[in-house]
């Protein structure tokens, strides 16, 4: 090889490393100029379903890169605490503006507290999820004599099973026009709750 070759190749090396540096310093840029276009925006801790109030501990704010659809979610600097959900949110999932509103009304809902026997529930029955409500008779019922459907879909507001009564309890939001067929089946019927929203 001679010198005019190897000045070449030496030449061809270094052209092929600046092109290699520029090339690594503008995917930096780009990815720092990608960074900052993140925005913080609410995200769901668990399960939310139509009816919940969101509560503090409902809520995380994480940093997603939405540059074109950021405006379709609810920015992490607004207040969310005491909203109404309107439309499901599974855990995890980013919270649409749609899917919940401050105004209460757009909702008539009613927070329902129900005792219902330990085996008559879905052991690990949460606040979000969405059930179906059974009566069947007992030993003193006069209004049913076999398994009725009282009501469906609707949203476990809380749910707690730490006592010692071998009862549970369990909130539901129910609609205005159920709240009293929902009592009405409270004294004399055992109550079997069936979980829906699988």
């Amino acid at each position: 090889m001679n010198l005019k070759n190897l000045d070449l190749l030496k030449n061809s090396k270094l052209a092929m490393g600046l092109a290699l540096l520029i090339l690594a310093i503008s995917a930096g840029l780009l990815i720092a100029k990608e960074a900052n276009r993140t925005v913080y925006v609410w995200a769901s801790n668990g399960e939310l379903a139509p009816g919940n109030t969101i509560a503090t501990a409902d809520l995380k704010a994480v940093s997603v890169l939405l540059p074109e659809s950021a405006k379709n979610y609810i920015s992490a600097n607004a207040q969310l605490v005491g909203a109404m959900v309107m439309h499901r949110i599974g855990t995890g999932d980013l919270i649409p503006v749609g899917a919940i509103s401050v105004e209460s009304q757009k909702l008539a809902q009613r927070a329902v507290p129900l005792t219902v026997e330990i085996t008559d529930l879905p052991v690990d029955l949460q606040r979000g999820d969405v059930i179906d409500i059974y009566a069947i008779p007992n030993s003193s019922q006069k209004s049913i004599s076999e398994p009725e459907l009282i009501t469906s879909a609707v949203t476990v507001a809380e749910s707690s099973n730490k006592n010692n009564s071998g009862k549970a309890l369990v909130v539901v939001n129910l609609p205005e026009d159920l709240v009293m067929r929902v009592l009405t089946f409270i004294s004399e019927s055992r109550l079997i709750i069936v979980r829906s929203n699988f």
